[in-house]
């Protein structure tokens, strides 16, 4: 029976905060969408384009000039080496073996019973029905969700290769505090206000990531002089 309220809820929880990450968002909800309207092979499909979206998301936030042209096996490979899944080293080896697995099954399925993978007779019927399909969806959600939960808990503006305005908003209201932000009219007694570090991470994104740095290493100073 279809579930006409499906939702890969890991996924959705992972990416709050990620309104920027449009292709993300819209690779999720293709899946749920496949799944409602009882189309398996097409939630084969874009159950394993979201895991490469994912895949490709978090390569390019870490990695300087990462390879993303790959298939998904050593997509996931390349993710395991930039990415810890817990801090317990035998633990994280398990979790990614776990991970390794389930992406290699879930590439076999959409390569044998997915939508666009066949250039079969008019007659040919699919196997694969929703049922099997959803608990493939559910298992690429929880990966998904968790990768994107470890990647944003552990992005480290010093070798990021990507970072984001919105993360860092104590910073943000530090540096609105030091300088003064930028009026734009727009006519009809309309302004847009530009806050000062928007103005600076737009202008200059190596300067606004120094300037973080510095920020964050004089905050965790304070920290340590507070515990002792």
């Amino acid at each position: 029976m279809i579930d006409p309220e499906f939702r890969l809820r890991s996924v959705t929880s992972a990416i709050v905060g990620m309104g920027d990450a449009v292709h993300l968002i819209e690779q999720k909800e293709r899946v749920e969408q496949a799944i409602v309207s009882g189309d398996a092979p097409l939630a084969l499909d874009t159950s394993k384009s979201l895991l490469e979206s994912v895949f490709k998301t978090i390569l390019i936030d870490r990695v300087v000039d990462p390879n993303i042209d790959q298939d998904m096996n050593p997509l996931f490979r390349s993710v395991k080496d930039s990415l810890v899944l817990n801090r317990n080293a035998d633990a994280d080896a398990i979790f990614k073996r776990i991970g390794s697995s389930l992406v290699h099954q879930v590439s076999e399925l959409r390569n044998r019973y997915g939508a666009a993978s066949h250039g079969d007779d008019g007659f040919y019927e699919n196997p694969i029905e929703i049922p099997e399909v959803e608990m493939v969806a559910k298992m690429v959600d929880a990966l998904s969700g968790l990768l994107i939960f470890k990647h944003k808990a552990d992005k480290d503006p010093a070798i990021a290769a990507r970072i984001f305005y919105n993360d860092y908003p104590e910073f943000n209201d530090f540096v609105d505090g030091q300088w003064d932000g930028y009026e734009l009219p727009l006519g009809e007694n309309q302004t847009l206000n530009m806050p000062a570090s928007k103005i600076l991470f737009s202008t200059d994104e190596q300067a606004y990531r120094e300037m973080l740095l510095q920020y964050l290493s004089t905050e965790e100073e304070e920290q340590e002089d507070d515990n002792l």
